[in-house]
């Protein structure tokens, strides 16, 4: 019979005091009986371990601290301890943070595997959460996706999130619904999918009477106008945002019979509303007449997206409007879109009018007109609307290679100008100029190339390494914070390779 070996005395005091205590006792019963007395008298007292400092922090200190986290951080955080766990659902940590909640998924597998995610952030966060952005899926059961076969993905989400809605305790809903590249159709007759989607959406109006924005993008129309009807059960409601970034395939022809009146009819029964954001083909005449009426809620800002020629100022019933609503401020973005027209000079200047608080103004479009140049519209800006504009996107590379001289005094014309991208290059000198004369104000300056200027003789090129460095340096100190370099200003070898055009959708979605 084979003997049993015990480890020597020496390897066993080494690695006793690399275990915890309660190893420590489990090891000394393993021992036989004759030499338990002897190791344990021969061991001294294992060393008491040192508590880390981030445990006997405070909770309001824990709270300042995890602000600055992202949600996946804090989902960590919650699993270290029940401190942490308790400091991570305190309610002043989720003031102001948006939690997303994507169910765009590409297979099976990925959709159960964001559901179980989200059933498990719903259970320990949902009821601090108030604001989300929720992006659903549009598949339609009967279309026999080979991706998600025998899945009920619409029941399964819509099912989630109105766990989170019947809580009560959301302030801030944005809602995208994105539909598959293959579907032809907006809508979709099956019962099995029409149905979960009509309860969510009538759990939003009935459980959040306190909700103050709602942002609907890519909805049905069919969906989207019973759910206009039902807005006026939410009398807290300040901004509502419709469609503007996902547009139907069908939508230009539906909004001629649905939607032309269920709009203007939502908006002139919210009373507390107080920002209004759509597409430009959603405004009609009888919008403008359901503002002017006196039972209308005072706008404060209008956003508007233009997609075509029309021009919604061009009535005389936004004259009324105007004159109801002295501090209406207007937004106005010339962005692509499905069917998008060129406009002409013509065109393009009418919706530049005198009597028009403009605060946005955002060209990011080629086809808006070719014969408008950057030099153009700053000049217009200047004249009519320098004393309200605060952002200025202008995002035209191709056919305004360089940014125009006049950009400095912009800049100074503009008292209240915060945020400046610019999508043609510019050089070194000018870029300092001009931040220098918005210093203290613009929070937000970004071009897409800065050249270097060269007296002798008198050519721009593209700026070294070293160069770059230093002009960081600069423009950090003028602005008051870190200002980025363009990554991609020597990418190229010269000047005429440099067109890597800044990452409009990116940009446009956060003023969007």
């Amino acid at each position: 019979m084979a003997q049993r070996s015990f480890p020597c005395r020496r390897c066993l005091h080494d690695n006793y005091r690399r275990v915890p205590e309660y190893l420590q006792a489990r090891m000394r019963r393993s021992l036989p009986s004759r030499r338990r007395t002897m190791y344990r008298v021969s061991f001294p007292n294992a060393p008491t371990p040192a508590v880390p400092k981030c445990v006997t922090l405070k909770d309001d200190v824990l709270v300042k601290i995890f602000k600055y986290l992202s949600t996946d951080d804090l989902c960590r955080c919650a699993k270290v301890c029940s401190a942490w766990r308790r400091c991570v659902c305190m309610s002043p940590l989720w003031e102001g943070r948006r939690v997303v909640f994507d169910y765009n998924a590409w297979c099976a597998i990925d959709f159960k595997l964001r559901c179980s995610k989200h059933c498990w952030l719903l259970g320990v966060f949902g009821d601090v959460i108030s604001k989300v952005k929720i992006i659903l899926s549009l598949v339609c059961e009967g279309s026999q996706d080979p991706f998600f076969t025998g899945l009920r993905i619409r029941r399964q989400q819509y099912d989630i999130m109105a766990d989170l809605v019947a809580r009560g305790n959301l302030k801030s809903v944005e809602m995208e619904f994105v539909q598959p590249a293959k579907k032809q159709s907006a809508s979709c007759e099956h019962r099995e999918c029409n149905w979960p989607l009509v309860m969510f959406l009538r759990k939003v109006v009935v459980y959040l009477r306190d909700l103050s924005h709602l942002s609907i993008q890519g909805l049905p129309d069919v969906h989207c106008e019973g759910l206009l009807k039902t807005l006026q059960q939410v009398p807290s409601l300040r901004r509502l945002d419709l469609s503007h970034k996902r547009q139907p395939s069908s939508r230009q022809v539906s909004l001629r019979g649905r939607l032309r009146k269920a709009i203007p009819t939502a908006v002139g029964q919210l009373q507390s509303l107080r920002v209004l954001k759509l597409a430009n083909i959603d405004i009609q005449d009888g919008l403008w007449h359901a503002l002017s009426d006196r039972k209308a809620p005072s706008l404060q800002q209008l956003s508007l997206v233009v997609y075509n020629d029309y021009n919604p100022f061009s009535h005389a019933s936004w004259e009324r409007v105007s004159q109801k609503c002295p501090d209406l401020k207007v937004e106005l973005f010339f962005v692509k879109g499905p069917w998008r027209y060129a406009l002409t000079r013509a065109e393009f200047w009418s919706f530049l009018r005198t009597n028009m608080k403009l605060k946005t103004l955002v060209v990011a479009q080629k086809k808006v007109s070719n014969d408008i140049e950057m030099r153009d519209i700053l000049t217009t800006i200047i004249e009519r609307h320098a004393q309200v504009l605060e952002t200025l996107l202008f995002l035209q590379s191709d056919k305004q290679p360089v940014a125009p001289t006049n950009i400095v005094e912009f800049v100074r014309s503009c008292p209240k100008l915060t945020d400046l991208v610019i999508g043609p290059a510019i050089g070194d000198r000018r870029l300092k100029a001009a931040a220098k004369a918005g210093q203290g104000r613009l929070r937000r300056l970004q071009v897409r190339l800065v050249l270097k200027e060269v007296r002798h003789p008198p050519r721009p090129r593209l700026m070294t390494r070293e160069e770059a460095g230093i002009l960081h340096t600069e423009m950090t100190r003028l602005l008051g914070y870190k200002w980025t370099t363009p990554p991609h200003m020597t990418l190229a070898e010269n000047f005429e390779d440099a067109h890597d055009i800044l990452p409009q959708d990116k940009i446009i979605e956060q003023y969007l």
